[in-house]
Order: structure tokens, then C-alpha cells, then sequence
């Protein structure tokens, strides 16, 4: 997310290597709820006591500009953190700079809402929130990743019926079909979509317009 309007890649590279992240990379106040998508090659991280929910492409490939180890906080050799700076540079976008998008909402049910937070080819996210005892339903093709970020809730699917705390994590295997969780209630949904299907169906049937819609499969893809 560069800061400034042109930024280069030696300045990048001179930043990068002082651990002046400042001089290259603009600040975003982070308020809860919001949520931003992060095209592949974009320079990010996040500051101190942030807590991000992060759902991503499937990748085995990842660069960083840190001394220390992501994993342990253990030190980066000298060679191995120029080494990661070479590669870094080779697939860093320094023209992207994504922000901050409210999504598009959908009332599905009585105090029922559904928000397409993110999209892409790749994956999707959705929060759900019922506001009131009304069960929240939904059906689903593919394997869903169930997140709870409100208070405690009933999962039911099938025969199957167990209590999901705040902050925990349930994998929906696609042969479920469908859930239901009792309200009040606020998750997220992670999931691969079909983007005809899963998004663009449903949003037209709400009555989005079409530009509104390729406007916004554009910035999340």
C-alpha cells in the first residue's frame, strides 16, 4: 500500500532494507468491521494490537521484508533477508493500493442481513447477522468455513447440533448442504465460490445494477 503517489522500486528496495516502512507505506486507521482486499504482489502488514481475520488464495508462496521470522520471532541472517528482498521485489505490485469497502448488503429474512465483504475467483467472504431469535439458514454447494465473531451460537446441520463460542472456527464439508444457527448471531462465511452462481445471481436478484456489480467484482478481483 504505497504512500506516496510514485514510489519506485529503489526507493521500495532502500526502505524495505532500513526497516523505514513509513517512507513507502501509507497508514490506514482500522475501526472494526471493515474489510479490505489485498491483491496478490501488494505490500502490506498490519500494525500493533490489531486482530485481522484473513482469508486467502491458496498459495505456497509468501515474502517478507521482516529481520525476524513470522512464525517464532527468531532473527533473519543478513543473506537470508536480502534474499527475501530479492524475491519480494520481483512480485511486488508497487502501483496497487487498495481501501476500504462496506461490501453489498442483502436482507434474507426477518432481522436477517447478509453482506458480500469480499469477492474474487479465488474466495469469498460473507457476514451474516440476525438480530433477532429468527433462525439464520443458508445453502451452500461447497465447503463453507463457519466463524463466529458474536456471541455463542447453535450450529445445526442435518442431525448434527453443537454450540459454536465467539472466535471459533467450524469447517461446513460441501456434503452438508446447508445450516442453520439461532439468533441473534454474526459469522462469517469463507468459502470458494461460484462467482455466477454464489454472487452475481444473488446480487442481481436484489436488485444491484449491473455497473455496480462489475464495479465491484473489479476491485476484489
Amino acid at each position: 500500500m504505497r504512500r506516496q503517489d510514485r514510489c519506485d522500486s529503489d526507493q521500495v528496495r532502500a526502505a524495505l532494507e532500513a526497516q523505514d516502512f513509513d517512507a513507502v507505506l501509507r497508514r490506514l486507521p482500522v475501526r472494526a468491521g471493515e474489510t479490505l482486499y489485498v491483491p496478490g504482489g501488494t505490500l502490506h502488514s498490519f500494525g500493533p494490537d490489531t486482530l485481522v481475520y484473513e482469508i486467502e488464495q491458496t498459495s505456497d508462496i509468501q515474502q517478507h521484508a521482516m529481520r525476524w521470522n513470522m512464525e517464532d520471532g527468531s532473527p533473519v541472517s543478513e543473506q537470508e533477508h536480502r534474499s527475501n528482498l530479492d524475491m519480494l521485489m520481483r512480485q511486488a505490485d508497487l502501483e496497487s493500493r487498495p481501501d476500504f469497502t462496506p461490501g453489498l448488503s442483502i436482507a434474507v429474512g426477518d432481522g436477517v442481513e447478509r453482506v458480500f465483504l469480499c469477492v474474487s475467483p479465488y474466495f469469498a467472504l460473507e457476514r451474516w447477522r440476525a438480530g433477532t431469535a429468527e433462525p439464520l439458514r443458508r445453502s451452500f454447494g461447497t465447503a463453507q468455513i463457519l466463524s463466529n465473531v458474536g456471541a455463542p451460537v447453535r450450529v445445526r446441520t442435518g442431525a448434527w447440533s453443537e454450540e459454536l463460542g465467539r472466535a471459533e472456527t467450524l469447517l461446513l464439508p460441501a456434503a452438508c448442504g446447508d445450516v442453520e444457527i439461532t439468533g441473534p448471531a454474526d459469522v462469517l462465511f469463507g468459502y470458494l465460490p461460484d462467482l455466477d452462481r454464489d454472487v452475481r445471481g444473488s446480487l442481481l436478484a436484489a436488485g444491484y445494477p449491473l455497473p455496480l456489480l462489475r464495479q465491484f467484482l473489479a476491485s476484489s478481483a
